[in-house]
């Protein structure tokens, strides 16, 4: 798998996050930004990324390092990361998630710098929920979408929606995407679970939010048309026990899925691998959680084969995770795909 979403950390988790990523069948993994300060220059993604390396000496796995667009970026700061080989930038809108108080509020300030990135080949993420807080959550990620076209119309930048949770936007992302520099990746837990069934379970307390039964089943019947500009991307967001059970204040955001993400989105996809003739359910599989992505970043072919065997496997009710303690996504539930390594 290539997890272009990933959340690696800092501190003394980081180790068994990248050893848990690699063991729950990712190679290639994208870190995100928002650490807690920021990786805002190339200075301060070139060091995070130096102290990821040293923990993946002793594992294969191949890392795209992201700088963090905001209001502050400057034409010369993404030159210092363009000729840095950082080549991925990620926009977060003001507030919205975890320690986006370095996101943005006003995306037209952002036209200058998105247009420079087109011209340096620079793709740019988006957080696609609208900073306007008069949005609920249920709503932000479709307010959006008139941000996205203006940077695809103004500029020639490649845009990169993530974790798509909002089925209303399929119509236009495949408008989007038929100018060829727009792409989507989705989630394992946004295309498994909905609202309902999620309804008071803490540990799925996720932003985007989780949406309705329609929007996962449409996100699961976009896969199923083997698009090659969706693709894979866990946003397996860890927290401390102590960040997501609290009396008092809000709880963390973020769904764990990293050490089951391959078996989860089999899950979702299970009618796609089981049903679908002449192995063609494993070509899209295959697209979807690896090919697409290395098409997109250039990245190298698969270091090793994953095999996905349909029979029951339970979700651990907790990893330990350096000093913290992470109960995961759907913990204690039985899913129907296990992961074995040939």
């Amino acid at each position: 798998m290539a997890n272009m979403h990933s959340h690696l950390r800092e501190g003394d988790v980081v180790e068994s996050l990248i050893d848990l990523a690699i063991e729950g069948g990712a190679d290639c993994l994208l870190p995100m930004p928002n650490t807690q300060a920021g990786l805002c220059t190339a200075e301060q993604v070139l060091s995070y990324m130096q102290s990821v390396r040293v923990i993946l000496q002793s594992n294969d796995a191949h890392l795209v390092p992201t700088v963090m667009i905001n209001e502050q970026t400057t034409i010369e700061m993404i030159d210092e990361c363009v000729n840095s080989w950082i080549v991925d930038g990620k926009i977060y809108p003001l507030d919205r998630t975890t320690k986006s108080h370095s996101g943005v509020r006003d995306y037209s300030r952002l036209l200058p710098i998105i247009k420079h990135c087109g011209q340096r080949d620079m793709k740019v993420h988006v957080h696609p929920e609208h900073p306007w807080m008069t949005y609920g959550n249920r709503d932000a990620e479709f307010a959006f979408l008139p941000i996205v076209d203006m940077f695809l119309r103004d500029t020639k930048a490649v845009i990169i929606w993530e974790h798509g949770t909002d089925a209303r936007c399929i119509p236009f992302w495949k408008e989007m995407a038929a100018g060829g520099r727009f792409y989507v990746t989705l989630t394992a837990h946004h295309m498994v679970a909905d609202e309902d069934s999620t309804f008071g379970d803490v540990r799925a307390i996720c932003k985007p939010p989780i949406k309705t039964r329609r929007d996962r089943l449409d996100l699961v019947r976009l896969v199923e048309e083997d698009h090659p500009w969706v693709m894979a991307g866990l946003d397996d967001a860890p927290h401390d026990r102590s960040t997501k059970h609290v009396s008092q204040d809000n709880c963390a955001c973020g769904a764990y899925t990293s050490p089951f993400g391959l078996q989860l989105y089999a899950h979702a996809l299970d009618d796609l691998l089981t049903k679908c003739s002449a192995g063609r359910g494993r070509v899209i599989f295959e697209n979807f959680i690896s090919r697409n992505a290395r098409m997109l970043h250039d990245l190298p072919p698969a270091s090793r084969q994953m095999r996905l065997v349909r029979s029951p496997f339970e979700i651990p009710a907790s990893y330990s995770i350096g000093s913290w303690t992470v109960e995961p996504f759907w913990a204690k539930k039985v899913i129907n795909w296990t992961l074995k390594t040939d």
